[in-house]
């Protein structure tokens, strides 16, 4: 999946796991985002 737009490059999701993960990304996009370019990776907090 494309951090920056939310598309996925390569395979599939089912649709509902694709919508979640899409909510989470758009929730830390600007962490993604950074951590990706610095990579300086940590977990991030998962959907409640």
């Amino acid at each position: 999946m494309d951090i920056r737009n939310l598309n996925i490059t390569i395979g599939s999701l089912p649709a509902k796991v694709r919508g979640l993960v899409e909510e989470w990304a758009e929730l830390h996009s600007d962490e993604l985002l950074m951590m990706w370019e610095t990579k300086d990776f940590h977990r991030i907090q998962p959907l409640v």
